[in-house]
């Protein structure tokens, strides 16, 4: 199993150390958190490391030196929230094309912003919860659907629906632990061992085994 999207540094290490997964992808979302996620890739084998800002400062140099390290696979987390400005975004859009890394990207009621700014094929849409005309639109881009605990809610029928309609090749699961833990551990501190969860939602709404087909795309999307 591959947590494509977890903030590692922000969970107790005993708490997802030995969790028996083949990798999990640790999202910083400035330049402290991507610092993190480096030591962290570094010190573990199945940990690997991304460099991006949400907010706070836009050290180019210090990034672009992250960006050198092995085990940073990817730029982001970034992106848009409803109303935001998208200079941020684009800062880190460039830096994506600068080095030919993945950009991990968030959204939150902002899909209009998105595809205006964003002309780069190797994404992930991380924590996705837009609607089928979204979801098509990413995948027309060639981008990557990430799916995590939010799938596994009651009251998600609609994204299930959505979820059943990805494309094989353009679906990934996340944890985005410590948040939103899945069902049946809604309410806890989520860790990356319950991205169990999330595929097993996959899995009965799809009715075929996903570990297989999501490992394949985290490792084609990440080169890891």
């Amino acid at each position: 199993m591959i947590d494509s999207h977890c903030h590692l540094y922000e969970i107790p290490e005993e708490e997802w150390v030995e969790n028996g997964l083949e990798a999990m992808i640790c999202v910083g979302a400035d330049v402290e958190t991507s610092k993190k996620s480096i030591e962290l890739a570094e010190k573990y084998t199945e940990v690997y490391a991304t460099v991006g800002v949400m907010e706070g400062s836009r050290d180019l140099s210090t990034l672009l030196e992250m960006t050198k390290k092995p085990r940073v696979v990817a730029i982001g987390e970034c992106g848009l929230n409803k109303g935001d400005d998208t200079e941020l975004f684009k800062f880190n859009i460039n830096l994506a094309k600068e080095t030919g890394l993945p950009l991990v990207v968030h959204c939150r009621d902002a899909f209009d912003g998105i595809f205006e700014t964003l002309d780069y094929d190797k994404v992930q849409m991380h924590c996705f919860t837009g609607n089928e005309e979204e979801m098509r639109e990413c995948v027309k881009r060639g981008w990557y659907i990430s799916f995590g605990g939010i799938l596994t809610f009651k009251k998600s029928e609609e994204l299930r629906r959505v979820a059943r309609l990805v494309p094989e090749d353009k679906i990934l699961a996340e944890t985005d632990s410590p948040y939103l833990a899945p069902e049946p551990v809604r309410g806890s501190r989520n860790t990356p061992a319950n991205v169990k969860y999330v595929l097993s939602c996959l899995a009965e709404i799809r009715g075929t085994d996903m570990e297989r087909i999501i490992s394949e795309n985290a490792r084609r999307l990440f080169r890891i």
